[in-house]
């Protein structure tokens, strides 16, 4: 039998789920350049660092929204 603290634990995990896919990134077509550095590649980004960094931005840019 489930307590309180497993239904508030349930719904809080309800709640992030929820959240996440509601901050999902919705990153722009292939341009034929990095969207971090604009180097010229044929993928998104040209190397892992300027994707994290690009994530990291994104990131800050979505908490200054919300407050």
């Amino acid at each position: 039998m489930a307590d309180n603290v497993d239904d508030a634990n349930n719904m809080a995990e309800l709640h992030l789920a929820a959240e996440l896919a509601k901050a999902k990134p919705v990153l722009p077509p292939l341009t034929g350049h990095c969207f971090y550095c604009h180097t010229p590649t044929t993928e998104r980004f040209c190397d892992a660092d300027c994707r994290d960094d690009y994530e990291r931005e994104q990131r800050k840019i979505m908490m200054r929204k919300r407050g």
